[in-house]
C-alpha cells in the first residue's frame, strides 16, 4: 500500500524521519560520552585496550571500511558504466584473501599506530615521514566521505537544502586547480546545500569520536555497521518494484550499452570517461592492496582484537559483508537506470521543464547521438549525467521511500550517515594518534602526562578534520573523489609490503621509493599536456592533450616506484643487524591471549615461541611458514571471491 504524501514536513523530511534521526543521534552520543570512562591512557583511546572480539572486530572493519560515499560511488559508476560500475569498489575484491594473511603480521607488531611500525622497521625520520603522510591520507579518505554523503542527503531531502543554501547565500573560500597556469588560486563561493549536511555529519562524529576515543568507534560501529546493511539493501525491492520486476533489466539492457557487462570492451571504453576493462581493473587491484594496509586505521582494524585471531577475522569476514552489500549497491543503480530512463520516468512525467530537460540529456548521453555533439555542448552533458549519477541513490529514495511509509527516509538517512560517521570517526582517531604518538610526544613535547597527550590528541583530530573540510570542496563528483582515495596510500604501502617480507628493504629504499611515486602522480596528473606534446609516449595513453587517462597514471607512478626503490635496496647498505633482527622476531612471534608490553612494538616478558619461515635459509626473505589455518582460510577466502564474481554474473544473466 502506497500512502499519500503530507503536509508536515521540514527539509523534505516527514516528522517520522526526524523522529528517528533524533532517536539515532541521542544513541550514538550517549555511546560516546559513556566510553569516556574507558579512556585512561594513550593505548584505550587510540587502540581500545586491545579488549574486542571476534564481532565486534568483524563489524568494526566493516564500518570502518564502509562509507556512504562507496554506496553511491557504486551506484554513480553504474549509471555511468553499467554492470561494470561494481569495479569501483570490487577493486578490493582481489586483495580481501591476503587480508586473511597480512592482518596476523599486523597484530604482531604491538604497535599503537602504523608509524611505529615504520620506526621500528627503519628510523624515527621515516616515521614522522608517514605520519604526516598518514595523516594526508585520512585527510583524503574523511573529505571522499563527507563529499559524497553530503550529495545524497541533499537528494533525500528533495533538493531543499540547496535552495536553503541560495536564501542563506553564505560564501565560503574555494581552492581552483589552474590547468593552464598549473596553480591553485584561492576563490569565493557560495557555501553549497549539500555542505550543510556535511557540516551537521561532521559536528556529530566529531563529538562521541573525540570523547571515547577507539572503543567509542568500535561500539558505535558494531550499530552503525547493522544500519550500514540496512541502508545497503532497504532501497533494492522497492526500486525494482517501480520498475515491473527483476526481469526488466534483461528487457530494458538497451538503454545502454554493455549495461549487464562486468568489464567493459575496448571500442566502448573509448567512448566513457571511467574506460574499466580488464586492464584498469588489475591495475585498479594492484594499486588497492598496495594502499590498504598502510591505511592510519588499519592497524585499529588488525591490532584492536584480544589476539591475532581476532584482528584477521575481523579484517577479512567484515570486509566480504562489505563486498556482498556492493552487490546490492550495483543492482540498485541497474534498477535506476531502467527506471529514469525509461518511458515510466518520474523526470519524463514531471511537471517541471528541468526535469525533463535533464531527460532528455540523459539519454542524449547514452545515444550515438553524443559522438555528433561539439565539445561544448558535449560537456555540458557529461555534466549533467555527473551530477545527476552523484545524486541518484538520494534521489531514488526520495521519490520511492516517502510513498511506502512515513519514517523509511529517515531510517535510509540514519544508515547513511551511521556508514561516514564509522569511518570518519576511526579515520580521525587514528590519525590524531599518528600525530600525538609520532610526531608531537617524540618530536615537540616529550614526557609530558597522559591526560596532556589525550587533549593534544582530541585537539589534533578536530584540526585534521577541519582540513578534511577544506579538501571536500576540491572535489568534482564521487568517482574523481574515489580515484583519489585509492592512489593516495599506494606509493608509500609498498615500503610496508616490502619491509615484511624483505630485510634489503631499508631507509633509502623508503623515502626514494615514496618520493618517486609521488613525484610522477603530479607529474601525469597535473602536466599531462607537457607529456602529450613531447611525442614520447603513444597518444593511446592520453583521454585528451590534456590529460592523461587513469589507468596509465597508476600504472606510471606504481611501477616507478616499485623499481626505485628495488634498485636503491641493492645499491645501498641494509638497516642495522640488531634492528632488522628485533624487528623480524616481532612478526615470527605469535601474540598469546592477554599479554602486557612495556612499550609498542615490544615483546612481553613470556613470550611465545618463534614460529619458523617459510624460507629458512634465505637471508633476505621473511614470509612466516603458513600454518593450516593461515592456508584454509586463505583458500576458503578465494572461494568467497570465486562465489561472489559468480553470484554477480549469475544474477545479471538472469535478469
Amino acid at each position: 500500500m502506497l500512502f499519500a504524501a503530507e503536509n508536515n514536513t521540514w527539509l523534505g523530511l516527514h516528522t517520522a524521519d526526524w523522529i528517528i534521526l533524533a532517536l539515532y543521534f541521542v544513541v550514538i552520543l550517549a555511546i560516546g560520552l559513556w566510553s569516556v570512562k574507558k579512556v585512561k591512557d594513550m593505548a584505550d583511546f587510540f587502540m581500545g585496550g586491545r579488549r574486542f572480539g571476534k564481532v565486534f572486530m568483524m563489524f568494526f572493519a566493516f564500518g570502518s571500511g564502509t562509507s556512504s560515499e562507496q554506496a553511491i560511488s557504486v551506484v554513480a559508476g553504474t549509471w555511468r558504466a553499467g554492470l561494470a560500475g561494481i569495479w569501483w569498489q570490487f577493486l578490493w575484491l582481489w586483495a580481501t584473501p591476503f587480508y586473511w594473511i597480512v592482518a596476523p603480521l599486523m597484530r604482531r607488531m604491538r604497535a599503537l599506530t602504523t608509524a611505529d611500525f615504520f620506526e621500528t622497521r627503519f628510523n624515527g625520520p621515516t616515521a614522522v615521514m608517514y605520519s604526516f603522510y598518514g595523516i594526508a591520507i585520512s585527510i583524503t579518505f574523511i573529505a571522499g566521505g563527507l563529499f559524497g554523503t553530503g550529495k545524497m542527503v541533499d537528494a533525500l531531502t528533495g533538493n531543499e537544502l540547496d535552495r536553503l543554501s541560495v536564501e542563506a547565500n553564505i560564501m565560503v573560500p574555494a581552492a581552483e586547480w589552474d590547468t593552464t597556469e598549473k596553480t591553485f588560486h584561492i576563490t569565493e563561493r557560495r557555501l553549497q546545500g549539500y555542505e550543510f549536511a556535511i557540516l551537521a555529519v561532521t559536528v556529530m562524529f566529531v563529538i562521541y569520536g573525540m570523547a571515547g576515543g577507539l572503543g567509542a568507534a568500535i561500539i558505535t560501529d558494531f550499530i552503525q555497521g547493522i544500519l550500514t546493511i540496512i541502508f545497503s539493501f532497504l532501497l533494492l525491492p522497492f526500486v525494482f518494484y517501480e520498475i515491473g520486476g527483476f526481469g526488466m533489466l534483461h528487457e530494458q539492457s538497451d538503454l545502454k550499452k554493455g549495461m549487464l557487462d562486468l568489464t567493459v570492451s575496448p571500442e566502448l571504453a573509448a567512448t566513457m570517461g571511467e574506460p574499466i576493462t580488464p586492464f584498469y581493473v588489475c591495475m585498479l587491484s594492484i594499486t588497492a592492496l598496495a594502499g590498504i594496509v598502510i591505511q592510519p586505521h588499519i592497524m585499529g582494524v588488525c591490532g584492536a582484537g584480544k589476539t591475532e585471531y581476532e584482528g584477521r577475522f575481523g579484517f577479512t569476514v567484515g570486509n566480504f559483508l562489505k563486498r556482498f552489500c556492493t552487490v546490492a549497491w550495483t543492482f540498485t543503480g541497474l534498477a535506476c537506470i531502467v527506471w529514469y530512463m525509461g518511458d515510466n520516468s518520474p523526470l519524463k512525467t514531471s511537471a517541471d521543464p528541468a526535469d525533463q530537460a535533464i531527460y532528455q540529456s540523459l539519454l542524449v548521453r547514452a545515444s550515438p547521438e553524443y559522438d555528433q555533439l561539439s565539445d561544448e555542448e558535449k560537456a555540458k552533458v557529461e555534466t549533467t549525467d555527473k551530477n545527476f549519477a552523484d545524486k541518484l541513490f538520494g534521489m531514488a529514495a526520495h521519490d520511492i521511500l516517502p510513498r511506502i511509509a512515513p519514517g523509511l527516509v529517515g531510517l535510509l538517512l540514519a544508515s547513511l550517515l551511521a556508514a561516514v560517521m564509522s569511518t570518519s570517526d576511526a579515520q580521525m582517531i587514528i590519525s590524531s594518534g599518528l600525530f600525538t604518538e609520532n610526531i608531537y610526544r617524540k618530536c615537540i613535547a616529550k614526557n609530558k602526562s597522559q591526560r596532556h597527550y589525550l587533549w593534544v590528541g582530541r585537539l589534533a583530530g578536530l584540526v585534521i578534520v577541519i582540513l578534511a573540510l577544506i579538501l571536500q570542496t576540491t572535489f568534482t563528483d564521487i568517482i574523481d573523489a574515489l580515484k583519489t582515495i585509492v592512489k593516495t596510500p599506494a606509493c608509500i604501502g609498498i615500503s610496508l609490503w616490502f619491509g615484511i617480507i624483505w630485510r634489503r628493504w631499508n631507509v633509502i629504499s623508503v623515502w626514494v621509493s615514496t618520493i618517486t611515486g609521488i613525484v610522477v602522480w603530479s607529474v601525469v596528473a597535473f602536466h599531462a599536456d607537457s607529456l602529450y606534446n613531447s611525442g614520447l609516449l603513444p597518444e593511446s595513453m592520453f583521454k585528451s592533450g590534456t590529460e592523461m587517462k587513469d589507468v596509465w597514471q597508476m600504472f606510471s607512478f606504481m611501477s616507478l616506484a616499485i623499481l626505485s626503490g628495488i634498485l636503491v635496496s641493492f645499491l645501498t647498505p641494509r638497516q642495522p643487524q640488531q634492528k632488522l633482527d628485533h624487528f623480524f622476531r616481532l612478526m615470527h612471534t605469535p601474540v598469546k591471549l592477554n599479554e602486557v608490553i612495556d612499550a609498542p612494538c615490544t615483546l612481553p616478558a613470556e613470550p611465545e615461541p618463534m614460529g619458523r619461515k617459510l624460507f629458512p635459509n634465505s637471508k633476505d626473505i621473511e614470509i612466516p611458514y603458513p600454518t593450516f589455518q593461515d592456508l584454509a582460510g586463505f583458500a576458503l577466502a578465494w572461494g568467497a571471491v570465486a562465489a561472489i564474481i559468480f553470484l554477480t554474473q549469475f544474477l545479471a544473466k538472469v535478469a
